[in-house]
């Protein structure tokens, strides 16, 4: 397929697109009623427009980990490894390949698409198989993740999803969570603490969500509704059991937030190693599976 090639799907006035060849990405979400269109994650710029340059848009996968590696430095079963250091102006490694390099396309309906890349072990030393599949269902955009040893020995294995979602008119987010990974060093935690009064989004009515925050947040229920009560809007997030964290990234000014489904804790792979419970990093035997999913679905009440 050219670098240009993008896979459409639709149903029942929901869309999306996405783009294999740039990091099996999705680059726009968005349903359309009576002509008007209403925009779900923030849509792919194009160019020539003031933000062409920003890559704060769409949705892209988190394979074969989550956010950082501190230093793109981890031990696994006793051995040492160094990673590139992919953060920009950091020196940590983050979010994995996935977002990175090309997918192959497998089988292609209206509704639904299969997209699947294979990984070697080269900076990461572990050879996997990794597969998506979006599926547009019942009102809802569906997107699984695999996550498949290909190697002889087990390895280290996270995955989740990182949406670009419209700030709008400022965001109110009801959800629970049984902990919070807050930075203290720079960005990254130490271990999990109670949730404070001013970060519980439980409760029907949740919270508005704050600015400044790039924090991690553990015993997630699975389930999120973000509401822009101004525009009469809404956005149920409901993931697999798998996806037990949460990281919330609302930097201050700009025109998006975050709310990123993941299985792990920012730094899992070192905290495990030093005995800190709960961060949510699996170990992927060889021709085992990780795997994990959550829907989208969209609400809008304009009365």
């Amino acid at each position: 397929m050219s670098a240009e090639a993008v896979i459409r799907l639709s149903a029942r006035g929901l869309n999306v697109e996405i783009l294999p060849d740039s990091g099996g990405r999705i680059s726009a979400f968005w349903s359309e009623t009576g002509g008007e269109r209403t925009d779900w994650f923030v849509p792919q710029p194009k160019p020539g427009d003031a933000d062409s340059g920003s890559t704060a848009w769409g949705s892209f996968p988190l394979v074969p980990f989550s956010n950082r590696i501190r230093d793109g430095r981890f031990t696994w079963d006793g051995e040492e490894h160094r990673i590139a250091a992919s953060e920009k102006n950091a020196p940590h490694a983050i979010h994995g390949h996935g977002r990175s390099v090309p997918w192959d396309v497998g089988d292609v309906s209206e509704t639904r698409a299969a997209l699947s890349y294979t990984y070697p072990g080269e900076d990461w030393p572990f050879p996997y198989r990794a597969r998506q599949v979006f599926d547009l269902v019942d009102g809802a955009l569906s997107v699984s993740l695999e996550l498949e040893n290909t190697g002889t020995k087990d390895m280290p294995g996270g995955l989740g999803h990182h949406p670009y979602l419209p700030w709008r008119d400022g965001p109110v987010l009801a959800t629970s969570f049984g902990s919070i990974w807050p930075a203290v060093d720079g960005v990254l935690p130490a271990g999990p603490e109670a949730v404070p009064g001013d970060l519980d989004f439980s409760g029907s009515n949740g919270r508005k969500l704050p600015r400044g925050l790039d924090t991690g947040f553990g015993s997630w229920s699975g389930h999120a509704l973000v509401k822009w009560r101004g525009a009469g809007l809404s956005l149920e997030i409901d993931a697999s059991e798998t996806l037990s964290h949460v990281i919330l990234f609302t930097p201050e000014g700009k025109p998006f937030f975050c709310v990123e489904p993941v299985t792990h804790c920012i730094d899992a792979i070192n905290l495990d190693a030093k005995g800190v419970a709960g961060t949510g990093i699996r170990a992927v035997s060889p021709e085992g599976s990780l795997v994990a999913s959550m829907k989208f679905r969209p609400g809008v009440d304009r009365r």
